[in-house]
């Protein structure tokens, strides 16, 4: 089985990967530790998408894990209440991470 795109947010933000084609979703109900513990968990999970609301929620520990999760790959995009460039560089990072290419410049 090929892996998958999953995404962790609120209700809101999973409507709309999902009505993408997003079938793998983990909504946030409270205790964003244990939804992202789940997602990072999860089998056949390629690239983990969790909103930066969700990641702001979680203690630092649970963060410093999903950045450094190589499988599956985390990329944190913008929230509903966090809309930053975050997730800009977040994405950056992790190309240049997986191959060695700042892709901002």
């Amino acid at each position: 089985m090929k892996d998958a795109i999953a995404v962790v947010g609120d209700s809101e933000t999973l409507l709309g990967f999902r009505l993408a084609g997003v079938q793998k979703t983990f909504e946030t109900r409270g205790d964003a530790d244990a939804t992202l513990a789940e997602a990072l968990a999860a089998d056949h999970v390629g690239i983990l998408i969790v909103s930066q609301d969700v990641m702001e929620a979680a203690s630092a520990k649970m963060r410093k894990n999903a950045e450094e999760s190589t499988k599956p790959v985390v990329v944190v995009i913008p929230g509903k209440k966090t809309k930053t460039a975050q997730g800009s560089a977040n994405l950056a990072a992790l190309v240049k991470r997986a191959i060695g290419v700042d892709i901002m410049k």
